[in-house]
């Protein structure tokens, strides 16, 4: 039973209809009689203590992209809810932001009823898991049986619904954990390495059915993800020149780390703590200075920082003010040289991306300042990317995801359809909300529907078998 596949060409809403009908009837049948889902044989471990991401022996002499090891999982909503696609996790030679060779995961998705001797076009998903502990990473979230441990990267499960948008269409999805396996959400270049090379080990997996490099991709993100899809962006023209990219949507990306410091004493303030940490861990000489100046509460919040995924971080460091887990005044931090040379490297705009763009970004966001993304699109634009960059004046950073979804969905849509046009230029289009357009409300309503039945064990997508 296939779920609601969008088709609105002349018969489309009679088919959308019988669709939604059927998945009614299906959904009740998965309430009254249990889902006949596979149900996952073993609880999932986390990533820092799953041997699967251990790297193997001679690893660093695969090329990037290269699958070193593979599994199948079950996915699930919430831990508890098994969603009916066929998923595996793969472990891939990447490279980290030192350029020296790693290891990272990804999980990658085709619909159940998938004929995959025929290709498909690709999506890679990119989620604002957006912490520096490794087992918020989405391999986890995304498996059944994860306990409270998964649950608590419950904010994953906003963009369960992208995932049920791409499923529904017959898209394969990719699902990059892009900090790698030590929680590197705000460096520079390593996303990037990690998306791009998640993609080229997708297109390398044959179980998916994948036409290898010439499989349309496109890419989506939005926050910590919308920066890491803008890193792939920039660094896709010299790293994976071969590969197929349509187009990346991207929403509120944090072009610039260190604009989260206006966020300090805000409700958002967990943002900056996060930001750090990541930092740490990532550079050496920034942890050594950071480590230097900090209070023993500031190095105490550092370490739980490290230790929590951003719903729990969120809710227990609002409101702080960082100045007072500081020796010196943060004007003066931020003028050392070690930490300096970090935050100027982590600002995105200094490469133009040679695929087309679409960014949303709210106007009033309280999290992610609109100049800086204003000023991302003029740096973009000038150097010859096509842009479409739509600003939502009464979304806010914790809205947009779910009422730019559709406008964003509509857009990916168009550039995976076979024949697309490549867009020239670039075009700004300020709006009172991304969702008041009747096309982004059904798309969006469809994709609702296309989850929920989904999360309640209905196979979604066209059924090629």
């Amino acid at each position: 039973m296939a779920g609601i596949n969008g088709d609105r060409r002349r018969g489309g809403w009679r088919r959308w209809t019988s669709a939604a009908l059927s998945a009614a009837l299906a959904m009740s049948a998965a309430v009254l009689l249990g889902s006949t889902a596979p149900t996952a044989t073993a609880a999932p471990q986390p990533v820092d203590v799953d041997p699967f991401y251990q790297a193997p022996a001679g690893f660093e002499s695969a090329a990037p992209g290269d699958i070193l090891r593979s599994r199948e999982v079950q996915l699930a909503v919430l831990t508890v809810l098994p969603v009916r696609v066929r998923a595996w996790q793969l472990l891939y030679r990447t490279t980290d932001l030192f350029d020296n060779p790693t290891v990272a995961a990804t999980t990658v998705a085709v619909p159940m009823g998938a004929n995959t001797s025929r290709s498909r076009p690709l999506v890679s998903h990119h989620f604002f898991y957006d912490s520096a502990a490794p087992h918020c990473a989405p391999s986890f979230m995304l498996q059944q049986g994860g306990g409270l441990a998964g649950v608590e990267g419950i904010h994953s499960n906003v963009e369960y619904l992208e995932l049920a948008a791409s499923i529904s269409q017959g898209y394969a999805i990719n699902v990059p954990d892009y900090e790698g396996l030590d929680g590197h959400l705000a460096v520079a270049k390593e996303p990037g390495y990690m998306i791009l090379d998640s993609i080229r080990a997708a297109e390398r997996f044959e179980p998916l059915g994948l036409d290898g490099a010439n499989t349309p991709v496109s890419m989506w993100g939005y926050s910590g993800g919308g920066m890491a899809s803008g890193w792939a962006a920039e660094m896709q023209p010299t790293y994976a020149p071969e590969l197929n990219i349509k187009g990346a949507a991207i929403g509120a990306p944090v072009s610039d780390v260190e604009s989260l410091l206006h966020l300090n004493g805000s409700m958002f303030s967990s943002l900056i703590g996060i930001g750090m940490a990541s930092l740490q861990n990532a550079y050496p000489k920034f942890a050594e200075t950071t480590e230097r100046y900090l209070t023993d509460e500031g190095k105490a919040l550092m370490n739980r920082t490290n230790g929590q995924c951003l719903p729990r971080n969120a809710l227990t460091m609002m409101f702080i003010d960082y100045q007072r887990l500081l020796t010196i005044p943060i004007k003066d931090f931020l003028a050392l040289p070690e930490i300096r040379e970090v935050f100027d490297a982590t600002v995105l705009g200094k490469t133009a991306p040679t695929i087309p763009i679409m960014l949303y970004q709210g106007v009033f966001d309280e999290a992610v300042p609109v100049f800086d993304n204003d000023e991302l699109v003029t740096k973009w634009c000038a150097g010859g990317t096509s842009v479409l960059y739509k600003r939502d004046h009464l979304s806010e950073h914790l809205t947009l995801p779910t009422l730019g979804m559709g406008d964003a969905f509509n857009w990916i849509k168009s550039r995976m359809a076979p024949g697309a046009g490549t867009p020239v230029g670039c075009q700004t289009e300020n709006h009172l909300s991304m969702f008041f357009d009747l096309n982004d409300i059904l798309m969006q309503t469809e994709i609702n529907l296309n989850a929920t039945f989904g999360a309640l064990g209905v196979p979604i997508g066209p059924q090629e078998r």
